[in-house]
């Protein structure tokens, strides 16, 4: 009874800028599939207008971090701990920040991955957004959570979330190795900066993954305390 007290006088106040902050982050990701597509296509116009979204999703994300940092260190009472919020806050804004580093990279560099590759690129890419998808579906999921107290059925429910997370990660690993296979061996077909700059994007591809995966991690501290 105290914890759905609780949780119906704070959790919807601190809860709702987190989810709304994660929202943006995400749309951050998905502006990318855009991008490489017009780049694909020569299209310089649309990937620059794709990038400059980017650009100004990952600012609209800094602003509300900075926003709910300022609410959380004025709050008394929280519903999860103010350094577990903290820590979330960080990690949605890392989505955003790999989002903008990648889209940096891609529209500097006028990347454009061999064409035998592009469809395993954007199927990997494809596979990281809905990491990032998956781990928004977590952070919608935190008001229920609290409202039972962290028990029950969301608990359950919460881990099948998590478990998802888990399994598209492996399946990110999977098409990470794979197409770094496939670029190894195009690498003397590819002046060697070019293949330097494609497996840095990759990299940073899967970092949106990781950064995800690390979000879920962080939640599921929240449930097994």
């Amino acid at each position: 009874m105290t914890t759905n007290y609780l949780a119906g006088i704070f959790g919807p106040s601190v809860l709702k800028p987190l989810q709304e902050h994660m929202a943006v982050c995400v749309e951050c990701v998905m502006q990318l599939t855009p991008l490489v597509n017009a780049l694909n296509a020569n299209d310089l116009a649309t990937a620059e207008s794709s990038h400059q979204q980017i650009i100004s999703l990952e600012q609209q994300a800094d602003d509300q971090k900075t926003n709910l940092r300022q609410q959380l260190s004025l709050r008394l009472l929280l519903p999860i701990p103010r350094g577990d919020l903290l820590d979330i806050v960080r990690l949605q804004d890392k989505i955003a920040n790999r989002a903008r580093d990648l889209a940096g990279l891609m529209i500097g560099r006028k990347m454009v991955f061999p064409e035998l590759l592009q469809a395993d690129y954007l199927r990997f890419l494809d596979s990281c957004q809905n990491s990032c998808i998956q781990a928004q579906t977590c952070i919608k999921e935190l008001d229920e959570l609290l409202e039972t107290g962290f028990g029950g059925k969301m608990v359950d429910l919460m881990n099948s979330f998590l478990q998802r997370l888990d399994d598209v990660e492996t399946l990110t690993d999977d098409l990470k190795r794979d197409l770094e296979i496939k670029l190894m061996a195009l690498e003397e077909q590819v002046p060697p900066v070019q293949v330097m700059f494609m497996y840095r994007a990759i990299t940073l591809t899967a970092n949106l993954a990781d950064q995800a995966n690390r979000l879920g991690n962080s939640l599921q501290s929240q449930i097994t305390r």
